[in-house]
């Protein structure tokens, strides 16, 4: 039985792709089984109908002429396409969903300002992989030529690395606006690098608890009874404190050491307080974002026990 040839034409009509489509999908290569009449005209076979529909279904899908081309080659199956494009299509369902955001934010005010502007151009030009990229390279430019722990920059990153939700909050935005700007900023990197070459990475988190346990409720009730971080109770719970992090980091509590954590309290604190709160409000952990009264307490106590050590 003779198979049965169709015209361009009649392809058209059967499938519903335009002439001129098929015409370009077959100088594309797509359709390479093509025969002619003796006038030169197209003839398609039952197999192009199908190759047709298959490419048909590839398009509406999003997928681009290379990628249908291995599919029909059979250099590629077609879950391996549909897959990839699958996680491109909720990639950028993920970035216009922080466009929207950003958009939506600016929307609330009756006359929309330079700062809600600036929150678009951020959602709309970096993704979260950007965002963790721009935390790395700061922390490749702190660690470069500097005496730091090796193991510093990988905690850092762990620790700071942004992670934006779909639809972030308007102090979300700003913090990550506020943060980019910090990372800019030649005074900040030689904070952040000062601070890293007093850091001590290897804590011992389950001693360490144990010294906050004991020294949080005596911050709490010094506090309620109105003492100051000066008083003889603060300056014994900051030396109870200063001791407790010589033992949790492997240290003797020696004039080095305190003098290490003299710097990290007074000279590193502020910018790194700043630095972690932004942190916090990026990845919506606004409970992080500021310490608490008890540590600001505890903090400038072993400040004036340092200043005087």
């Amino acid at each position: 039985m003779t198979a049965r040839a169709y015209t361009i034409g009649q392809v058209s009509r059967l499938s519903g792709v335009p002439v001129r489509r098929l015409r370009f999908y077959a100088d594309k290569g797509l359709l390479p089984r093509i025969d002619r009449t003796d006038a030169g005209y197209r003839l398609f076979d039952e197999e192009d109908l199908v190759r047709v529909g298959l490419i048909v279904a590839l398009r509406d899908a999003g997928l681009g002429l290379e990628a249908i081309r291995e599919v029909l080659g059979r250099r590629r199956s077609i879950r391996d396409v549909l897959s990839l494009r699958l996680a491109e299509i909720e990639t950028q369902i993920a970035s216009q969903s922080r466009v929207a955001s950003a958009i939506r934010t600016a929307l609330r005010s009756s006359e929309p300002t330079s700062d809600d502007l600036r929150r678009i151009w951020t959602m709309t030009n970096l993704s979260n992989a950007e965002r963790v990229e721009a935390i790395r390279s700061f922390l490749d430019e702190v660690a470069d030529g500097a005496d730091v722990d090796p193991s510093w920059k990988g905690w850092m990153l762990r620790m700071s690395a942004p992670n934006l939700p779909e639809d972030p909050s308007p102090d979300q935005l700003d913090a990550w606006i506020e943060l980019s700007a910090l990372l800019k900023t030649p005074d900040f990197k030689d904070r952040m690098r000062r601070n890293a070459q007093d850091s001590v990475i290897g804590l011992d988190v389950e001693l360490f608890q144990q010294v906050q346990a004991s020294i949080l409720p005596k911050a709490k009730s010094a506090i309620e009874s109105g003492l100051e971080p000066g008083s003889p109770e603060g300056r014994a719970v900051a030396k109870e404190y200063l001791e407790g992090w010589a033992r949790a980091t492997r240290r003797e509590p020696t004039p080095e050491t305190m003098a290490q954590l003299r710097r990290k309290l007074i000279d590193h604190k502020p910018a790194m307080y700043r630095y972690w709160s932004l942190v916090a409000t990026l990845n919506g952990l606004p409970g992080r974002s500021t310490p608490t009264p008890e540590w600001l307490w505890i903090d400038r106590a072993a400040a004036m026990v340092l200043a005087e050590a």
